[in-house]
C-alpha cells in the first residue's frame, strides 16, 4: 500500500496528525532512499507500527494478489522482463489504489495536515534520521508533496508510468526502459477501472482485519 492508502486507513483509526504522519513515514523514507527515522514521539511511533501492520495485512490480501498477478501477466505478455514487470505491477497497483481513494475527503485533509505538521519546527523535530542529508531530503519531499496538494484521482497514465520509471531507475534488475514504460502506460489505461472498483471494498476489508 502506498502512502496515501496508509493515510486513508490511519484516519479511520485517528485523525491525529502525528499518527497519520507515522503511518506514512516508512513509505516516505523509501522514497528518499533512507531507513525510517527514530522517534520517541508516541503518536509518530504508533503510526509507524500501524503502517507495518497494515502492510502485512495488505500484502497478504487476496485482492492485492490478484491485481498484481494480473498486471504481471499483462506486462510480461508485452515483453517486459520479469523483474521489471513484478516491480511495476506491485508499485503500480498501489499508486492506482491511491488515486481511486482520492475522494476520501477526511483522509485528504489528514494527509495534508500531517505533511504541514511534519516541518522541522513541529513534528519534524521529533524524528532522528541517520544523517542530516536524509533530514533535508525528507523536508524537500514534504514540501513537494504539499505543493502538489491533494492526491489526484484522475492522474494521467503517462504520469503514473513516469513515476514508476523514476522509482525503479537506480535498480538495474527492475528498471524500465522506453518500451517497458510505454507498456506500463498502456497497462495503467487498461487496469485503472478494475483497480478503482476494488479500492473501497479492499479498504473496508483491511480496516476490519486491523480492528
Amino acid at each position: 500500500m502506498n502512502f496515501f492508502g496508509h493515510a486513508v486507513l490511519a484516519t479511520r483509526r485517528s485523525a491525529d496528525r502525528a499518527f497519520v504522519l507515522g503511518a506514512m513515514l516508512p513509505d516516505f523514507a523509501t522514497m528518499i532512499r533512507a531507513r525510517p527515522p527514530l522517534t520517541e514521539h508516541a503518536g509518530i511511533d504508533s503510526g509507524m507500527r500501524f503502517h507495518w501492520k497494515t502492510d502485512d495485512v495488505f500484502h497478504r490480501s487476496t485482492a492485492f494478489g490478484k491485481l498484481t498477478q494480473s498486471a504481471v501477466t499483462w506486462l510480461s505478455a508485452r515483453g517486459v522482463r520479469s523483474g521489471s514487470a513484478l516491480a511495476a505491477a506491485h508499485v503500480g497497483v498501489e499508486i492506482l489504489l491511491d488515486a481511486a481513494l482520492a475522494g476520501d475527503t477526511p483522509a485528504q485533509q489528514a494527509y495534508l495536515a500531517a505533511l504541514a505538521g511534519a516541518s522541522p519546527q513541529a513534528l519534524g523535530r521529533h524524528m532522528t534520521w541517520a544523517a542530516d542529508e536524509q533530514s533535508l531530503r525528507f523536508d524537500r519531499l514534504r514540501e513537494r508533496l504539499l505543493e502538489r496538494g491533494a492526491i489526484e484521482g484522475d492522474v494521467a497514465s503517462e504520469i503514473v508510468a513516469g513515476r514508476l520509471r523514476r522509482a525503479l531507475a537506480d535498480r538495474p534488475r527492475l528498471a524500465l526502459d522506453d518500451a517497458a514504460e510505454l507498456a506500463v502506460c498502456d497497462w495503467v489505461r487498461s487496469a485503472r477501472t478494475r483497480i478503482a472498483e476494488c479500492a473501497v471494498p479492499l479498504v473496508q476489508e483491511l480496516a476490519a482485519q486491523l480492528g
